[in-house]
């Protein structure tokens, strides 16, 4: 469970779902505003909508990945800290995963229905509130796998508080949704720490004064 190659893979998958998301997808998620033409775009383009969602789902694991394989690195598993923290990451990932799949399974379900109008917000409302919730657990873990990674890993502590960075824009995620602009300031600050992962052949040793 190599870092840097996560690292590469969550690179590769966010900018490709983020630039997908901004040019190709982006009429199906103006959750603000007049609701019609989201609608007629999801239902004439169900295959764009799902490929999006898809590559979010990608852009989740990864996340996952790389979170992962760092607090294995340089985490000692057996502090009740380590616990919870995996438990949260574990718990932010599914929220997350949560919320793109009701919008992956209902939305196109829910389109051709008369009640539509009605069942559009609560669509909507269920798969925001799962994935702010998402995003603020994910966050809290960020933050706090950084500042553990600051203490006892030989990581360049600049680069981590980038990490610190992008948990931090996560957090208000519940508040701020359906409005995305913080998410994506986050998505550029893990993009730069994966990228900077991700040029790394190997990362340095946990326990560097034994070589």
């Amino acid at each position: 469970m190599k870092t840097p190659i996560a690292a590469r893979f969550s690179s590769v998958s966010l900018i490709i779902a983020v630039l997908y998301s901004l040019l190709l997808m982006w009429p199906g998620l103006r959750l603000v505003g007049v609701s019609f033409p989201r609608q007629a775009w999801i239902a004439e383009n169900p295959l764009l909508w799902s490929l999006g969602l898809w590559l979010w789902l990608t852009v989740i694991f990864c996340w996952m990945w790389v979170m992962v394989s760092l607090m294995w690195a340089y985490l000692p598993a057996y502090r009740i800290s380590s616990m919870l923290q995996s438990g949260l990451l574990l718990i932010s990932a599914t929220l997350a995963i949560g919320g793109v799949v009701v919008w992956m399974a209902a939305l196109p379900t829910i389109l051709p229905m008369r009640s539509v109008n009605e069942l559009l917000p609560l669509v909507d409302s269920l798969a925001l509130g799962l994935l702010g919730a998402g995003a603020l657990m994910g966050g809290v873990v960020m933050c706090w796998v950084a500042a553990d990674l600051i203490q006892q890993s030989p990581l360049h502590r600049g680069w981590l508080l980038l990490l610190g960075a992008a948990g931090v824009l996560a957090v208000p995620s519940p508040f701020l949704l359906p409005f995305p602009w913080h998410l994506l300031a986050a998505a550029i600050c893990w993009l730069v720490w994966a990228l900077h992962l991700a040029w790394m052949r190997r990362l340095p040793s946990a326990y560097p004064e034994l070589y």
